[in-house]
């Protein structure tokens, strides 16, 4: 008898309690589904549109630079560095009467070579140094490649690229070119799921401004001052602009 009066309370309390708890359950329908769906989820009746678009101008480069190499090899560094350092030195002398050109002395390297006695290479000390020439006008720059040239530098590449400021312009120009096949590209889908544009969620532009190879020029040094001045013939190049967008679409009317 003691069992049987323990336990028909606890039947009545679980009868009591349950009903309490669907009642509060269905009158918080909203908070309880709030806590599980993502911050970003669409509503019931949008739909999101996922897409990327392109845009690409083209135009005629705007700027020649010609990359020289000095080298020298001696018994001492020092005297490695002072012949790097005369050829540099004749870089900056025939460049400084020219007009409209832009020298920059990049990367210096010294290191010693240990030889090799199977190849008859003595030990040397070697030391290296390239510059680098810019000019908008070929006209200005190739005349005076060809004599530093003549005056044992090594080419070691003669190429035409956009200038900073060029690019920038082509880019934006190509960025709202990508922006518009967007608009485009999203009201075609849109028009066919029969669903109107609600509003843009995201949109990311990216360049892709790939600089094109362009023909590595001779490296062999000349051996008078009569050698003809290299030629750089022009290319079309071309500047890309991505987009990738998040729309959200929703039914018609």
């Amino acid at each position: 008898m003691t069992f049987s009066l323990f336990k028909t309370p606890a039947r009545h309390s679980l009868r009591i309690i349950l009903p309490g708890m669907l009642a509060a359950a269905a009158l918080h329908p909203a908070g309880s589904m709030a806590q599980t769906q993502p911050a970003n989820a669409a509503k019931p009746d949008t739909t999101e549109l996922e897409l990327s678009a392109s845009g690409t101008v083209q135009a005629q480069p705007d700027e020649l630079t010609a990359t020289f190499l000095a080298e020298a090899r001696a018994d001492t560094a020092a005297s490695a560095q002072a012949q790097v350092n005369a050829l540099v030195g004749k870089v900056t002398a025939a460049s400084a009467h020219v007009t409209g050109l832009t020298l920059n002395a990049e990367s210096y390297f010294v290191h010693h070579d240990d030889g090799d006695p199977r190849q008859n290479r003595k030990p040397q000390w070697v030391a290296r140094q390239s510059v680098r020439l810019t000019a908008s006008d070929g006209k200005v720059l190739l005349p005076l490649v060809g004599q530093l040239q003549a005056d044992n530098l090594a080419l070691m590449r003669l190429d035409w690229s956009l200038s900073r400021e060029k690019r920038m312009e082509l880019t934006r120009r190509a960025e709202t070119l990508a922006l518009q096949d967007m608009q485009q590209r999203a009201q075609a889908a849109a028009s066919t799921l029969k669903l109107n544009i609600a509003s843009i969620r995201s949109v990311t532009l990216e360049d892709q401004n790939m600089p094109r190879p362009m023909p590595m020029m001779m490296m062999a040094r000349a051996a008078s001052m009569d050698m003809p001045a290299p030629e750089a013939p022009t290319g079309m190049q071309d500047v890309t602009a991505t987009v990738r967008a998040t729309l959200i679409l929703k039914p018609a009317g």
